[in-house]
């Protein structure tokens, strides 16, 4: 199959490296590869583009790229006077954990809440210090998020 990217091999190694470990985030491959992809372009980039350079159909890019945006991974524009439409890596590096870190929160407050009203004893010992780990965590997170 002849290879018509831009990419080279360092760039492919990189972008395949880092999808491997956002797979463990639960991120689809192919929104883990335009993560990584998006990151390394210095231009915005056209749908075709991310196409070709990512060897995957156009649908799949628009795709992976509408799962990125959603997460503030990516921010699409628009060139004027056309309809294409390009995108570049998001501002925001801690835009992604906003939400885990507003997940965590939520967690430790039902645990608190509720941890009498579930059980008891060694159990609910067990509850006290999942909620406080959790706390912790979404603490922490805002704290490097906020930097």
């Amino acid at each position: 199959m002849l290879n018509l990217s831009n990419l080279n091999l360092e760039q492919r190694r990189f972008i395949d490296d880092l999808t491997t470990l956002l797979g463990a985030w639960s991120m689809p491959a192919n929104a883990g590869r335009l993560y990584a992809y998006l990151h390394l372009m210095n231009e915005p980039v056209s749908l075709d583009d991310i196409a070709r350079d990512l060897e995957i159909s156009k649908s799949n890019a628009c795709t992976a790229a509408k799962v990125l945006e959603a997460h503030g991974n990516a921010r699409r524009s628009t060139e004027r006077g056309t309809r294409r439409v390009l995108y570049v890596a998001g501002d925001d590096p801690g835009a992604p954990l906003r939400k885990q870190a507003e997940t965590l929160g939520r967690m430790a407050q039902l645990i608190s809440a509720r941890k009498n009203e579930v059980t008891t004893g060694p159990a609910q010992q067990r509850l006290t210090r999942l909620a406080a780990f959790h706390e912790d965590l979404r603490a922490a997170m805002e704290a490097v998020i906020l930097a």
